[in-house]
């Protein structure tokens, strides 16, 4: 991955709304995708353990992740 900045609107066309969901999810995961970045929504990757607390182990929530 790199650390370029990313305009997500050059990547992401629509707006999110209920008719265009599924559309919309597929360039969102595609872009997230292309920036290797899908396992820190789907807590495959966890952040490191210098940024967890105890408390925010305690409430993870898996419901929450997007599935893929």
């Amino acid at each position: 991955m790199t650390s370029l900045s990313l305009n997500v609107d050059n990547f992401i066309t629509l707006i999110l709304n209920q008719t265009h969901y599924p559309l919309w999810r597929e360039q969102a995961l595609a872009l997230v995708e292309s920036q290797e970045l899908v396992e820190h929504l789907t807590n495959e990757d966890p952040a490191p353990a210098k940024y967890n607390t105890q408390d925010s182990i305690n409430n993870l929530h898996t419901e929450n992740t997007i599935p893929v």
